[in-house]
């Protein structure tokens, strides 16, 4: 079923249970929406300041144009210059505050940029006739539903919030099943201090991190002895610069990876940037960490603890079936 966009923009939450090439054709549906929504807010932007502007400058200008005139036009027009110059300011303030509001239209681009970089890559391996299940919360990490409760840090007033965002369930062409998850976690402080001029003044903080978890679940039978490998199954572990192993779990039938990203992770979707001092004028080097990276390399090394058990098991010159 085809996204509907009006549906979606009650909650800004997308679930399917589709083929892959249904999900990627709604993440690109929403690429667009969001495409359309930012063109809206820089508009809207670019209209408020302009009224702004308008409001000094024109205000001069007409009242500079009104005093050109005779004595009896100045009476009738007196007004005019100023009532142009509230009117302009009111309707700045105005379209400042719709763009405010709009805010939330505006989407997290790596949010279904990581989703659609993941899918593009596994769809080769992933069973062409099992569908993948998808749930993706692209609200605001700090929505109020979101907060998971208030603390006190010493002088700081702190809201905490939990935003369970991405949830990927396949299965590929193996038999093996896939399940993808990442969790944000957000702090938001605040506390009011007094400057040396004796004035009072709110001061702000966030902090956070970003756990990406990637799991499979197999037949025991195909992979006798999985569990036994908990111990070294670290050695197989392979990540990119940065990115901070969390968990590792293995057990009979299942193996799952989580590790800790940096808050302001990043997907790459193209190709990578020139070398420094090569690069076009305005172009921005890529996110140190690329999540969806992250994700294919943790899912190449629970494969490879797999292949492990199958290689443990497999008799010398013979080939294990498949």
């Amino acid at each position: 079923m085809a996204l509907d966009p009006s549906a979606f923009q009650k909650t800004y939450v997308y679930e399917a249970r589709a083929p892959v090439a249904e999900v990627l054709a709604d993440l690109k549906a929403l690429e667009e929406l969001d495409a359309r929504a930012e063109q809206k807010r820089r508009t809207l932007w670019i209209a408020a300041w302009s009224l702004l502007v308008f409001s000094i400058a024109g205000t001069a200008l007409l009242s500079l144009a009104v005093g050109q005139l005779s004595f009896e036009q100045q009476d009738a027009f007196a007004g005019l210059p100023l009532l142009v110059g509230v009117a302009s300011f009111v309707a700045g303030i105005v379209l400042f505050v719709i763009r405010a509001r709009a805010g939330r239209t505006d989407l997290d681009n790596r949010r279904y940029g990581m989703l659609a970089t993941l899918l593009k890559r596994l769809q080769v391996d992933l069973d062409v006739n099992a569908p993948v299940d998808v749930k993706l919360d692209l609200a605001p990490r700090d929505e109020e539903r979101k907060c998971v409760g208030k603390s006190k840090r010493g002088r700081w007033d702190c809201e905490n919030f939990t935003d369970a965002w991405l949830s990927l369930h396949g299965r590929f062409a193996d038999g093996t099943h896939l399940h993808v998850s990442m969790v944000e976690h957000l702090q938001k402080r605040k506390r009011y201090g007094r400057s040396s001029s004796g004035k009072t003044k709110l001061k702000t903080k966030r902090k956070g991190k970003t756990l990406l978890q990637v799991g499979l679940r197999v037949k025991p039978e195909r992979f006798p002895g999985l569990a036994g490998l908990r111990a070294n199954a670290k050695q197989a572990a392979r990540l990119p610069p940065g990115v901070v192993l969390s968990r590792l779990d293995v057990a009979e039938d299942r193996l799952a990876m989580r590790v800790v990203l940096d808050q302001e992770w990043g997907v790459l979707t193209t190709k990578p940037a020139p070398p420094a001092g090569k690069a076009p004028k305005g172009l921005v080097p890529p996110a140190p960490q690329d999540a969806a990276r992250a994700a294919t390399m943790m899912l190449l090394s629970l494969y490879q603890v797999l292949g492990t058990t199958r290689r443990r098991n497999t008799a010398p010159g013979r080939q294990q079936p498949v």
